[in-house]
């Protein structure tokens, strides 16, 4: 396996074209085709499958692909570091991350300690699959996501099978995130039946069941489910009616509404808060900064006792 082939499957992938790729890269089809192919003998397995709409990549193919980015990363990391002009150029970082306001001021962090050099920096929020999904194709270095007691075992088989792991840097208590207004407020503990007739506010519509299942809590047997996409969205709707949302607990100052507030939720199993990458994967210094600066704010987040 070659970097050059690496390459190649890396364009075919963005561009879902052979044809496409070969424009971009200013080879010839046939010289991409062949070295897929030679790919493809040497390892014993079908990258992706061809049809008039293009390539689709096969279980294999993207697992490949996954390898093919971190090899074709860490090459560029190493001429970065023995550039001597490499002041003048680009650094590329990313990072998905569920809705963790902690993670949020991490990224903050992160800009201002990058301040005076060149870079593009990819926070990307999403759904407990998407930051999985994201880590597991190499879209994104690491993985900020929780894991309830009770799915960590299961999940992190998932993990294995996809060379993810997965580092708890925190284990907190449910907490059950309502507007100030709601007449659970002033409560210091929430029973799950207490929340019956209230609206449940979830960002997991179509998600992989990651900090509850529905052993856990089942949100699924509540008469009124609101699915959401951002933040944003979820905090407004949190202030101006009496949903709630479940979560971590965690709170930094400036990055929530301060008309929301977090009361402990009375289950018996706890969440796991931490980090995910490819296994082998070596993080640049960079990255490694931005897991202090992470630690750093979710320390500073954690509920009170």
């Amino acid at each position: 396996m070659t970097l050059q082939q690496c390459r190649y499957l890396i364009a075919v992938a963005k561009y879902h074209s052979i044809t496409k790729a070969a424009d971009e890269l200013f080879v010839t089809q046939p010289s991409i085709s062949k070295a897929i192919h030679e790919l493809e003998s040497d390892l014993k397995i079908t990258v992706f499958e061809r049809s008039n709409r293009g390539v689709t990549f096969t279980k294999e193919g993207l697992e490949l692909l996954s390898y093919a980015k971190m090899l074709v990363e860490q090459e560029e990391n190493i001429r970065y570091h023995f550039d001597p002009n490499k002041g003048s150029r680009i650094l590329n970082l990313s990072v998905s991350s569920q809705h963790f306001n902690f993670a949020a001021e991490a990224a903050a962090q992160m800009i201002r300690y990058l301040e005076g050099q060149k870079y593009e920096f990819s926070f990307l929020e999403g759904k407990a699959s998407d930051v999985i999904e994201h880590v597991a194709a190499g879209v994104s270095a690491l993985g900020v996501l929780s894991v309830s007691s009770l799915s960590r075992e299961l999940l992190e088989r998932n993990f294995m099978e996809q060379s993810l792991a997965f580092t708890a840097m925190a284990t907190l208590t449910a907490h059950v995130f309502l507007g100030r207004h709601h007449p659970l407020a002033s409560s210091t503990l929430i029973r799950p039946e207490e929340l019956s007739g209230y609206p449940c506010l979830t960002y997991r519509k179509n998600d992989t069941p990651m900090s509850f299942t529905e052993d856990d809590f089942n949100i699924r047997k509540t008469s009124q489910l609101v699915f959401v996409q951002d933040r944003g969205t979820m905090d407004d709707l949190l202030v101006h009616t009496d949903g709630y949302n479940l979560g971590t607990g965690c709170v930094r100052d400036g990055f929530l509404n301060p008309e929301i507030t977090a009361v402990p939720l009375d289950v018996p199993w706890q969440i796991h808060v931490g980090y995910l990458k490819k296994y082998d994967r070596v993080l640049s210094k960079e990255m490694m900064r931005f897991l202090d600066l992470l630690s750093e704010s979710m320390r500073n987040s954690l509920p009170r006792v």
